[in-house]
């Protein structure tokens, strides 16, 4: 077996809810997880005669594909179907290019880190390493996560941008020479346990990577549930953005400084990060530190309110 690099961190979960609540002292249900950039209620197009049909036919494979979702994908995306690839959630496709693009000896370059760990354990995965020089493809965030920032889509070529949070911003790099775009159904969508995420690329550059991707990426229950979310009409997040607006003008009047996002979550600079992690975990609240801020999704107005008072009181 090829040894990792001794520099290799493997992607780490957060805690289960389960063990969140464990340590609040709190049933599960009680536990508020602000760490995951996903909505706080499932969609109306999650139900059970969603994927009653796939069900019937669980026995067999999907023969062919699912046509039916990439024709939906691509009018979505406003491209041609032959520019669409399929992936197990913007992750799978986030291997799928490192392992397409680079190999043992070529360099991988990650912007503004730091970023999404997964773009450097794709590298290293694909035996790449991550560096500067000559690098064989890049990889970034737009918006930047954890910052929310949208900056102008780099200059390098070939690109892989992760456009996880392009809903939210209204902008794209879709349509762009040299340009991966990948998207997921996990966020805006609310659709983060079915694990379906797809990439936007030219013609040429898309096939290349279907012949590179699993024979069928996804289950016939994932393709049901995003038909049914595109069938539904674009994503109106309109509520969160508002939201959004409202939390980063509470966490002011707290005297914190959120950085302008144009994501599902708040970035907030703060001493002490780790420390306010913890503290907040005693009440049932789960948002991700880093090293000298926190990183916070945007929940309900009800929830964000017992978010602040417990972060109200850490500060004391």
């Amino acid at each position: 077996m090829r040894a990792l690099p001794p520099s290799f961190t493997p992607y780490g979960w957060t805690m289960s809810t389960a063990e969140a609540a464990r340590i609040a002292g709190v049933e599960p249900w009680e536990v508020l997880r602000f760490d995951g950039n996903t909505p706080p209620s499932p969609p109306p197009y999650a139900r059970p005669e969603t994927v009653a049909a796939a069900l019937e036919e669980v026995q067999r494979y999907p023969h062919g594909g699912f046509p039916t979702l990439l024709d939906a994908i691509a009018a979505y995306a406003g491209v041609g179907v032959e520019q669409i690839v399929l992936g197990a959630g913007a992750d799978d496709l986030i291997l799928l290019c490192a392992r397409s693009f680079a190999g043992p000896g070529d360099t991988v370059r990650v912007l503004d880190e730091p970023t999404y760990p997964l773009f450097r354990i794709a590298s290293w995965l694909a035996g790449a390493e991550v560096g500067d020089d000559d690098a064989v493809v890049t990889f970034c965030c737009r918006p930047h996560n954890p910052t929310g920032a949208l900056g102008p889509v780099p200059g390098a070529r070939p690109l892989v941008v992760d456009e996880a949070y392009s809903e939210y911003a209204g902008d794209t790099a879709v349509g762009l020479g040299g340009v991966v775009v990948i998207r997921t159904f996990s966020k805006a969508f609310g659709l983060a346990a079915a694990r379906v995420g797809y990439a936007v690329a030219d013609a040429d550059t898309a096939a290349e990577l279907r012949v590179r991707q699993d024979p069928l990426p996804i289950t016939t229950f994932s393709a049901a549930l995003a038909l049914a979310a595109l069938r539904a009409g674009p994503p109106d997040v309109h509520e969160t953005i508002e939201e959004r607006a409202r939390l980063a003008d509470r966490l002011r009047a707290l005297g914190h400084e959120p950085l302008p996002s144009h994501a599902n979550f708040i970035y907030v600079p703060m001493d002490k990060a780790r420390e306010r992690y913890q503290q907040l975990l005693q009440h049932g609240l789960v948002v991700r530190p880093f090293e000298d801020a926190v990183r916070i999704t945007v929940h309900t107005p009800e929830a964000n309110e017992r978010l602040l008072l417990a972060l109200e009181q850490a500060d004391r």
